[in-house]
Parts: structure tokens; sequence; C-alpha cells
């Protein structure tokens, strides 16, 4: 039970839930522990005349005051880091007079005043200002403060979803050792004038220990991942060193404050920096884990570099930093969200674009600040017929090459030929052929390593996804091809990343609408085909049969004569405009009793008066309608009689055509009549009509009826 409970407090909901209670509650130690540090609302400033004081407003009041005990404000007290000073006995000496003005400064028993040579207009002599309480927390302090807490969360986040992965473990007290450094650094690094030697030494070294164990983790990180290059003995090696530097920097031993933390984190960087090149080239052939490293490493190169380059090096040349600690911190901030995107293997589908486009902004950013400082400095030095020239040539030279590098870094947009291959390949006629034009623009575009046809799922799956996290990309399937599994792009050397899916994505909607294209043009080809044979069946043998029972040569030419013209019909689908329903139901009356009288059967068919309209494809359909009707008691019923009704209730036509032949023409519906009383259902159909046909007593009978239009109402 007691095993069971502990496997369910290791979930990772728990786990970061209790990491962040835990963060929570440590930084909110650290801001009581600063808010109950002296502050005024006067503030002091280091300048080229030495130490200001100032008013709320930025007014300066006073230079180089002094306190009440008769000390001078110096810049040195002022420094935001202590490991700047050349040597441990000046570092000491800081410590003491940084306790003795923390003691001033502290007395809260009478008001803190300062004396000053007054620098307001028309001040003389000595001027006495009295500090007012107060003051807020400046906002360097907050950012330190922020900058911890979010490498602590990302950190608390990523190790508590595998809490026993040494990679996960290792950046987890990276995040730990941020939070350290950047919130011990917030509270002496803000401080009005001093802190107590107690507080401001264990903050100064609670600082250094976040700093280097930072890089310990990151160090230990990198030999272990993305892919491990050393083992368990390296790294016990790795921590006793640093530890043993750390130790004998606690205790004074390296010979000089900037031996300590500053030199021991600068190596750690550059450590860093070498690692992240080692595993660079040992992934080439890892798709997964060089997406991993190739985001990691740019972003440490860039967070790593600028906090280097920006306070490192200057503090160990004597230098001040060249930005604050406090904004210099963020730079940290970059290394960690890398990492965590490192590790958080699903989200690096897109890395790959982020990387590269972080880089050459970054680069290219800092070229173009370069570029325009240097132009801006020797503008400022020339002549001013010197300076016409320039402004002459500048828009044909330089703002090209800006545009160039901002083109560069932007990237181009010109598509692939990828969609136009597709289009092609989707308009080949074999299936074959259809199914290897797909597979080969897939391997255009995406160059995979290898192609695996899936099993068939019969237009189930519609979506291109990425799977094995960014190895591999499914396709679904199109073109007459089963679904495809592209994997390890660019034959192995990249990852799938969303960019692709939207390319694939969009070839995969074209290769379908041109399908559904393709698709309505062939059933069009297969209507007009059938629509040619019912005409040809209906109309035209129609017009044939009839001339079978003619005896009269001029009457049979007049046969032949009507058919070449239904031919012509046929074969042009010459249709004319709408017409009323009387005046095409009286020519087809005309036309059957015509042809019924020339077969010995007698017609009754009263005329009707209707303002019904149909447009020309019903004209047509009904016409062959009723002449196949008429054809099929000619050619099987042996009926001496054909009764026909025809009338018009609202928007439908009616029709009844009825003979008193043979009623069940079952025997000869499947070798004589042929396809007559199917191509009646078809095109009544394709009307929206209804067809019913009877023949279960004597005679025959078929009704059908078909919506129509008209001009004006019109009733029975």
């Amino acid at each position: 039970m007691d095993s069971r409970r502990f496997n369910q407090f290791l979930t990772p909901g728990t786990l970061l839930i209790v990491s962040v209670l835990i963060g929570i509650l440590a930084s909110t130690a650290i801001l009581l522990l600063a808010s109950t540090q002296p502050r005024f609302t006067e503030s002091l400033r280091v300048t080229d005349n030495g130490v200001v004081l100032r008013d709320s407003n930025g007014q300066t009041l006073g230079v180089n005051p002094q306190l009440p005990n008769g000390v001078t404000i110096l810049s040195q007290d002022l420094i935001p880091e202590p490991d700047v000073l050349r040597s441990y006995a000046e570092q000491d000496r800081f410590f003491a007079r940084q306790d003795e003005l923390a003691q001033v400064i502290g007395d809260t028993d009478t008001p803190l005043t300062i004396s000053f040579r007054g620098s307001r207009p028309g001040a003389q002599g000595t001027e006495v200002h009295q500090l007012t309480p107060g003051g807020n927390l400046p906002f360097e302090f907050w950012l330190q403060m922020l900058v911890g807490f979010a490498g602590f969360l990302v950190s608390a986040w990523i190790w508590s979803l595998h809490p026993r992965s040494l990679p996960n473990q290792m950046f987890g007290l990276t995040g730990v050792f941020l939070w350290l450094a950047a919130s011990t650094a917030a509270i002496y690094s803000t401080r009005w004038l001093a802190l107590p030697a107690y507080i401001f030494e264990t903050a100064s070294a609670l600082n250094g220990l976040g700093a280097v164990g930072f890089g310990w983790a990151m160090i230990c990180l990198f030999l272990v991942y993305p892919v491990r290059i050393a083992g368990n003995a390296t790294l016990m090696i790795v921590t006793a060193i640093l530890g043993g530097w750390l130790l004998l920097s606690l205790n004074n031993l390296m010979l000089s404050p900037t031996n300590e933390a500053p030199l021991q984190s600068s190596l750690e960087m550059a450590a860093i920096l070498v690692l992240v090149i080692v595993q660079f080239v040992i992934s080439r052939r890892k798709p997964l884990e060089h997406a991993a490293i190739r985001w990691v490493g740019v972003s440490t190169v860039i967070g790593s570099g600028l906090f280097i380059c920006t306070v490192i090096v200057p503090s160990l040349l004597g230098a001040a930093p060249l930005i604050d600690q406090s904004f210099a911190f963020a730079f940290f901030l970059i290394v960690h969200l890398g990492t965590a995107l490192g590790l958080r293997r699903q989200l690096l589908f897109a890395s790959e674009v982020w990387a590269i486009s972080m880089f050459k902004a970054t680069l290219i950013g800092l070229l173009l600040i370069t570029v325009d400082v240097v132009l801006i400095a020797m503008l400022g030095s020339l002549s001013g017929a010197t300076v016409l020239t320039m402004l002459l040539i500048l828009p044909f030279f330089y703002l090209p090459w800006r545009r160039l590098m901002q083109s560069w870094l932007f990237g181009s947009t010109q598509d692939s030929n990828a969609l136009e291959q597709v289009a092609h390949g989707s308009l080949l006629p074999s299936p074959t052929d259809r199914r290897s034009a797909w597979k080969s623009a897939m391997e255009q575009a995406f160059s995979p390593l290898e192609v695996v046809e899936l099993e068939p799922d019969h237009g189930r799956n519609h979506t291109v996804a990425i799977v094995d996290h960014g190895t591999a990309l499914r396709v679904p399937e199109v073109m007459d091809s089963p679904p495809l599994l592209l994997q390890f792009k660019q034959k192995g050397l990249r990852l799938f990343q969303e960019r692709d899916r939207k390319s694939a994505s969009r070839m995969f909607e074209l290769a379908v609408s041109l399908k559904r294209k393709r698709d309505a043009f062939e059933e069009g080809v297969a209507s007009e085909r059938s629509r040619i044979s019912r005409d040809l069946h209906d109309d035209l043998s129609a017009r044939l049969v009839s001339g079978l029972a003619l005896d009269d040569p001029a009457g049979l030419k007049d046969v032949l004569r009507s058919s070449l013209a239904e031919v012509r019909t046929i074969v042009n689908a010459e249709v004319a405009s709408s017409r009323e329903l009387a005046d095409v139901i009286a020519d087809c009356r005309a036309e059957a009793a015509d042809r019924l009288e020339a077969a010995g059967i007698g017609l009754e068919w009263p005329l009707i008066e209707t303002s019904a309209l149909l447009d020309p494809a019903g004209l047509k359909e009904v016409s062959s309608i009723i002449r196949e009707i008429v054809t099929n008691a000619i050619k099987h019923s042996s009926a001496k009689h054909m009764t026909v009704q025809f009338y018009c209730r609202e928007n439908r036509a009616f029709c009844r055509m009825s003979d008193d032949g043979i009623g069940d023409r079952s025997s000869k519906a499947n070798t004589k009549r042929g396809r007559g009383l199917e191509n009646i259902t078809t095109r009544m159909r394709s009307l929206g009509g209804h067809v019913e046909i009877d023949g279960s007593g004597s005679g025959f009978t078929v009704s059908f009826s078909l919506p129509v239009r008209h001009d004006t109402p019109t009733s029975q």
C-alpha cells in the first residue's frame, strides 16, 4: 500500500504542483528579505563626476553625498557584483564598509540626512537633505526574480514528466541553480546603498553556487543528451573538478575573486559550447537527436555567448559590464527555453525553422546595427561635402545590401514544382502510372530515405500527419496509391516539420480535387454516351420500325429523312428553348397516330389545353418516352387499340398510356423489348419524375408524372 501511494505521488501533475509550491515559497522568502532592507524614494547613481543623489522625479539634488557619520558615498559602494574586485583584501574591505553603511542607513531611530555640495542653481555651501523612507523594489529586482522563477518553472515541468530520466534530472537542476543565482543577485544588485555583511556575503556565495551549478548541470546534460558520449565515471570526474573549484572559491583560495565564479562560469560556458558542437557532429545521422541539438545549440550559442561577451569578459578584464547584470540574466532564459524545447521531442517539428530564423535574426541584427553605428560615426567625423557625397551613394549600395540581408533572413517564397508534378500525374490515364507519379512527387518533394506502402484504409483517413516524433510523415491514399509512410526526410538528415505537413497536405488536396474533377468528367462522358444510346434506341429505332411497315417508297423516304434529322439532333444534342407542353404533346400525338395506324392499332388521345412549360431537356425526354411506349406497343403487344390520357395538375403533368394487348410480357421483356422500359425509367428519374408499369391484367399500362412550370397559374 505504501509503495502504491508513493508511486501515485510521483505522477507528473503531483510533482509539478509540489515543485511550483516550493518555488513560490522560496521566492516569497527572497521577496520578504529584500523588502525589509532600507529603501528611500531618492536614488543614488554613479556618473563621471562621482555619486549623485536624485529625487523621485530624476532631478539631481547633489554630488558626492555624505552620511551623518561623515563617510562619503563612493562609486565602489554601489558596484552590483563583488566578484569584480581584484583581491580578497579589497573584497574584505568592501564587505566591512557595506556593513558599516548598512548600520547607518538602517538606524530607524532618527531620520537619515545626507549632506552634499548643492547642485541646484543659486545653491551655496553645504546642503542637508532628509531622505524619505519608502520606495518600491526596482524593476531590475522583479526582472531577475521573474527570470529565475520562469527558469525554475520550465525545469520543474520537464523534470516532472520523466523524473527518473538522467537528462531531465540534470535539466531540473539547471532550473534550481538558475533560480538561486538570479534571486540572490536580485537582493544585493538592487540594494539602495548597502546590506549587512552577513546577508551580502551569503547572497554572493549562493549566487556563485547557482552560477557554477548551472554550468555544471548543463555540462552533464550535454554529456548524456541527445547522444550519450560519457559514462558515469566521466560525470563523477566533472563533478569532482567543478565541485573542488567551488570549495576552493568559497574558502577564498583562488588568489583573486575574479578566479572564482566569473572565471569558472566562463570556462563552463566554453565547455558547454564545445559539447554542443560535439553533439551536433555525432548526431548528424540521427534526425531526431540532430534536430534537438540544432535547436538547443542555437539557443545556447546565443544565450551563453551574449552573457559571456557582455558580463563575464568585461569583468575578467577589470571593466564594467556592458549591460546591467539584471538584464544579462535574461540571456540564460534563452538557453533554458531552448534546452526545454529539445527535451520535449514532440515540440521539435518546427525547431529547424525557429533555430535558423533566430540565428539569422541575431546575426543579421547585430551586423546591421554595427554597420549603422559605423556609418553614423563616419558621417559625424567627415566634412560637409563628403557627407553629401556619401548620402548620394548610400541608396545605391547600402540600402540594396540591407534588402539582400533581410531577404536572406526571411527566406525565399518560391515553391517547388511538386504541385505541378501532382497535377500532371493525376491526368494520366493508367492507374499504375498515376500511382507511380504520386510516389515520385513525394520523393521529389521530401527526399525520404524510405517510402513504405501501408495497407489501404479505403478512404477512412484524409489527414496528413507527422508520426514517430517527426521521423516519418503519413500521407493518405490518393491517385490510386495506398497510404504512404515517408521515413527520414532528406535521406535521414532532417525531421519532418509543420511546413512539410502543410506542403504534403496541399499536394494531397490538389490530387483529391483533380481526381474529383476527373471522375466528374468521366461520369459526364458516360452519361452522354448513355443518352446517345437511349436516343438511338428510343427515337431512331422507332422511326426505323415505322419505316419497316411502309410499302410506299415516298413514305419510306420521308421516314429516312426524319431519321437522319433525328441522328443530327442526337449527336449534336440540339434542343430548342422552353416550349409549352401542349405543343409538344400535340406533335407526339400526331406522330403516334401515324405509326399506330400503319401498324393497324387504333388510338384514343384527346387534346389538352395547358400553359405548362418544359425546359429543352424535359421536352426531349418526354418525346422519347412517348415514342418508346408506342414502339413497345407496336412490336410486343399485339394490341388493337391504345388509349392515352394526359393532364396537368398544379405543378405536375400526368400521363397514362394503355393498350389492350398482351399484359404479361415478361417472357418477351428480356429477349425482344431490349432496353426500352429501362430507358423510360432512367429518363423519368433524370427529370425528377415517377414511372409505374402495370401488366398484371389484360393489356399493358405505363403511367408517369413529371414536374412542370407555369407562367401563370392554371387548373384543369
